[in-house]
């Protein structure tokens, strides 16, 4: 009998009270799921609800599978949600493909449902089949390191953590419980067809690779995961690079031109990422920025979703095209509750998605180096934190002894432009700036032989 416990626990996917947002289509895998989460729901305290969204494409065929969906949740006892989206038309006007104007429509209803009903985490149904195909989707794209790890069990977007239960569960393995346990499922006719790049992989290449070794699925699978370790070293040593090469004005033309070619497009896929500016960036993308370094000055290439990088004299700068550029800073304000113990937490701003948790401090505690992460002694937090903008009267503590630095005075000395300073995020507690991020953070708040309890921060561009 199926099981996915075990993986969820070696994982660490799921915890007592969390909230989880299960997508559920009428489809094998996501079926199988729902009743792995009834058998899970059994050893981890967990609420759950479930999500269809019809995406307009397939008519009727569409409303019967949300017909199922409900009348599995109504029998399974159950609360769910059904979103129905306009794919089509949202795909003519944004110019997407039927594929991935779908995925972006159903992710967002998923973000919006898990927020109006407060819930941190999402489950998708993914398979180890759907992994498989992913990493020889990728091969064929066009890819570097990282789309050669395939999909990740655990993830971050928006705010909230995406999990992937049944991430080394084959399509047979789930099949094969379903008919065992005497379940129904729903099968969607857009699968059968060699529409989609996908589906043709699925239909025509997999099943070839599968008559040459029956574990192709598996090997390929161990091939993404041994490559995602050695994926994760390379990336630590980029974003180290990274920092040394890298101002507010972009990054530093001449350093990067002196690193070899492999290392220098981590660099600058990791510099990409941290500005937000790397979704649907593929290798090709990042060989026409080897090239454009060692162009004259004024040269750009555009990036998907409104990027450019352009040369400048000294520095490789990001901008955003004129047309998406001119927008103005937001002005709001998010607090940070109190925490417990070893708790987690995330929120998503314009910009930035950040998460917090809280945890007993061990024997000699190591600083972060990177410039995305932080840990702070809890107990120096008294009182509730906030996330915002500047605003006047603001300060940094910048020394053990208690010297404070007006915000003001130190972007002028960082030569932060002055265009970009009201749009700057910090971590505040009251007039007293904790960590701007991606920048200096205060000595208040640094960790001690003293220490009990650490918050650990981190953030993402998004």
């Amino acid at each position: 009998m199926l099981s996915v416990l075990d993986f969820v626990n070696e994982q660490n996917l799921l915890e007592d009270g969390d909230g989880v947002l299960l997508g559920v289509s009428g489809g094998a895998d996501s079926v199988c799921l729902l009743f792995q989460f009834m058998k899970i729901m059994e050893y981890i305290d967990i609420r759950l609800h479930v999500i269809y969204v019809d995406h307009g494409i397939r008519g009727e065929e569409s409303f019967e599978d949300g017909r199922f969906v409900k009348a599995l949740c109504d029998q399974l006892y159950m609360p769910y949600t059904l979103i129905s989206v306009d794919v089509p038309t949202y795909c003519k006007h944004m110019g997407l493909s039927t594929e991935e104007g779908a995925r972006k429509l159903r992710y967002e209803a998923f973000f919006e449902e898990a927020r109006r009903l407060g819930l941190n985490k999402i489950a998708t149904a993914h398979n180890a089949n759907d992994n498989a195909e992913t990493i020889l989707f990728q091969m064929i794209r066009g890819t570097g390191v990282k789309g050669l790890t395939g999909m990740d069990p655990i993830s971050m977007r928006e705010g909230y953590t995406l999990i992937r239960p049944l991430l080394e569960t084959s399509r047979e393995e789930i099949e094969a419980y379903l008919n065992e346990i005497g379940q129904s499922y729903r099968t969607d006719s857009t699968n059968l067809t060699d529409d989609y790049a996908r589906n043709k992989i699925r239909h025509q290449i997999m099943p070839l690779m599968e008559e040459i070794n029956q574990k192709a699925v598996d090997h390929i699978n161990q091939a993404g995961r041994a490559v995602g370790k050695i994926f994760r070293d390379v990336e630590e040593d980029a974003l180290d690079a990274l920092q040394t090469i890298s101002g507010e004005e972009g990054l530093d033309l001449w350093r990067l031109r002196q690193i070899e070619e492999g290392k220098r497009s981590e660099i600058l896929l990791a510099w990409l990422k941290m500005q937000g500016a790397a979704h649907n960036v593929t290798k090709a993308h990042i060989e026409m920025l080897n090239e454009l370094i060692f162009m004259e000055v004024g040269r750009e290439y555009h990036l998907p979703h409104g990027f450019v990088v352009r040369n400048g004299y000294t520095h490789l700068r990001l901008l955003k095209r004129e047309s998406e550029a001119k927008r103005e800073p937001e002005e709001s304000r998010i607090t940070v509750p109190l925490f417990s113990q070893e708790e987690s937490y995330s929120l998503s701003l314009k910009g930035l998605d950040v998460k917090f948790r809280t945890r007993i401090a061990g024997e000699n505690e190591q600083l972060p180096t990177k410039t995305y992460a932080k840990v702070f002694d809890y107990g120096k937090i008294n009182g509730s934190m906030e996330i915002r903008h500047r605003k006047e009267g603001d300060y940094l503590v910048i020394h053990p002894d208690g010297r404070k630095k007006l915000l003001q005075d130190y972007f002028v000395e960082e030569k932060v432009p002055k265009e970009e300073r009201d749009s700057v995020w910090m971590l505040c507690q009251g007039s007293k700036v904790i960590w701007i991020f991606g920048m200096r953070n205060s000595e208040d708040y640094r960790i001690d032989e003293y220490t009990k309890n650490i918050l650990e921060v981190e953030y993402w561009r998004n």
